[in-house]
């Protein structure tokens, strides 16, 4: 071989190996896996622990219900002469429902008024029955046994005047009560009852919702259980009013999981003064939460390998790895709040912590943030 050969051979030699050796210590700086094996420091990712403000906004599609429902229930033992509502009409507060016949009823008011009378004047005639043999028997012409015999007499007059006086005052209000009318401004969700059929007491006649407040009930998918808390604002949306935003506050979470869609109700109360929004009414609910000048990190530097205690590794001053237990809170776009465990400042590893064990030492690559 020519001398000019070995020159090129040589040459390409230590140019293989520096490319060799470059590769070599790029993969121990950059896999934590063989900077390990090498008894390297460990590369690794970090971010500082930062104050910030997390908005987040959580959204769910769902339909209107009505806020409150009441039961109307009578007392009567009649027949339907009208029932002028319909489901689905909307009522005002005094508007007749449901009318009675009343022509029995009023008889006996008038058959238990002179029940009363009656009941009355044997209770004057007996009165003065008593009060002449009292007399009589204080003088020794009277007995002891008529006087007793008018004393009973009175006494079951009086009883017959309480049961008439309690026929008439039931009779009375059963008169009141002849025309059910509306307690409240709302919708009619069901009508139980038809003209011509006849009533018991107790049997319920008509169900009503209140429409001055609806409630917007919203399906969550489940990974947001966490997030949604009573008093929160909420925006909700309807294709019926697509230019109008109806502000709301959730009011109740319905902590049961559907096992189908995975999703968890929330109920936006919402004002409802114009009675547009009515039950069935779908759209979609967007839920805001905030927390504001938090200490967050970004989510992939939580970890949770037992199931136990959510934790971070923190790179301290020495460039030494510890892990660290914390307690999250609000997650928003991959960033986490840290409500315990972290001080403002603090670098996390968000690369490399699978592979760290404690006080692993370590050294941060080039794409950590302010390293």
């Amino acid at each position: 071989m020519k001398p000019s050969h070995w020159v090129i051979f040589i040459v390409i030699s230590v140019l293989l190996g520096f490319l060799v050796l470059y590769t070599i210590l790029h993969v121990i700086n950059t896999t934590t896996s063989k900077a390990r094996a090498a008894h390297a420091p460990s590369p690794v990712e970090t971010v500082p622990a930062r104050r910030q403000t997390l908005e987040e906004v959580i959204g769910g599609s769902g339909a209107v219900e009505q806020a409150e429902t009441v039961n109307l229930i009578t007392q009567l033992n009649a027949q339907v002469l009208e029932v002028p509502v319909k489901i689905g009409d909307l009522i005002k507060k005094g508007d007749l429902l449901v009318r009675w016949d009343d022509r029995l009823i009023k008889a006996t008011v008038q058959a238990n008024r002179e029940y009363v009378e009656a009941d009355n004047i044997k209770i004057r005639n007996e009165t003065r029955q008593v009060e002449r043999y009292s007399t009589l028997q204080n003088k020794n012409m009277g007995t002891a046994v008529d006087l007793e015999k008018y004393e009973m007499a009175l006494a079951d007059a009086k009883i017959d005047l309480a049961k008439s006086t309690v026929s008439l005052q039931q009779a009375e209000i059963d008169l009141e009560h002849v025309k059910q009318t509306s307690p409240l401004d709302g919708i009619v969700l069901e009508r139980l009852v038809n003209p011509n059929e006849f009533t018991k007491p107790g049997q319920v006649i008509m169900k009503l919702g209140t429409l001055n407040t609806v409630l917007m009930a919203a399906k969550i998918t489940e990974e947001k259980m966490h997030s949604v808390q009573l008093g929160l604002p909420a925006e909700t949306s309807f294709p019926a009013f697509p230019s109008e935003i109806f502000k709301g506050t959730v009011v109740k979470i319905d902590p049961n999981i559907d096992p189908t869609t995975r999703t968890f109700t929330t109920y936006v109360k919402i004002e409802n003064p114009d009675f547009r929004l009515k039950p069935g009414l779908s759209g979609f609910a967007r839920i805001r939460r905030t927390a504001k000048d938090v200490l967050a990190v970004p989510s992939i530097a939580i970890m949770n390998p037992s199931g136990e205690q959510d934790s971070v590794f923190v790179v301290d001053g020495t460039n030494h790895a510890n892990l660290r237990k914390v307690h999250p809170g609000i997650v928003v776009d991959a960033m986490t709040e840290i409500t315990n465990g972290l001080k403002e400042g603090e670098k996390v590893v968000t690369v490399g912590q699978f592979y760290l064990k404690e006080n692993d030492k370590v050294h941060t690559t080039s794409r950590s943030i302010f390293k």
